[in-house]
This record gives C-alpha cells, sequence and structure tokens, in this order.
C-alpha cells in the first residue's frame, strides 16, 4: 500500500490531467457543448475533494480489545487495507463515468 501522501498526490494528478483534457476539448467543441465541458470539470473537482476527504480512516478498537499487540496489528492493517480498496473502487467507478461523458463530448464535438 503507497502511503497516503502519495495516495493523495496521485488522485490530484488524474483529476488534474483530466481537466486539462476537458479545457483542450472545450477549445474545439462548438459552443452549446461549452455547458457540458464546464459541468464535466465541476464535477472533476467535486470527485477529487471527496475523494481527498475520504483518505483517512480510524481504527476502532485499541490494543485492549485483543489478545496481543501482534494480532491488533494484523486486524488493523486487514482494515486499513480493506478501506483502501474500497476507496480505489469508488473513485475508478466515478472516474470511469466521468471519462465516458469526457470522451461522448469529445465525440460530438469532432462530428461522430
Amino acid at each position: 500500500m503507497k502511503s497516503k501522501r502519495s495516495l493523495k498526490k496521485q488522485i490530484r494528478y488524474i483529476c488534474g490531467d483530466l481537466v486539462g483534457e476537458c479545457l483542450l476539448i472545450g477549445e474545439i467543441c462548438p459552443e452549446e457543448k461549452q455547458d457540458e465541458v464546464a459541468r464535466l470539470v465541476v464535477d472533476l473537482a467535486v470527485l477529487q475533494e471527496q475523494t481527498l476527504g475520504h483518505c483517512s480512516f480510524s481504527f476502532d478498537k485499541s490494543v485492549r480489545d485483543f489478545g496481543s499487540v501482534s494480532e491488533y496489528k494484523q486486524a488493523k492493517s486487514q482494515y486499513v487495507r480493506k478501506a483502501y480498496a474500497a476507496l480505489h473502487d469508488q473513485f475508478n467507478a466515478r472516474l470511469s463515468e466521468l471519462v465516458h461523458r469526457m470522451n461522448q463530448i469529445a465525440g460530438l464535438a469532432k462530428g461522430e
């Protein structure tokens, strides 16, 4: 698992790159599609902020709840791993939807 810092950087890079692509699409698409591009940029910003807000997890148990420190560390590790996997899946699902919308707008801009 990557550190929380590198995860947040990766989220910012992905969303930032896609916003750059949207701006490029906005330059080539007709005027009537500019509102869709603007909504897409806002949706990407919202996705970034929501995902960054969900990057911190707290394990609600203490060492006293387990037989040993080793069991506690193992349970905490499994909890954090599952939480990051769920965050990753949610981010990728929403990102996939936004990329699909972006591709639709770009296809309309090219006259397809």
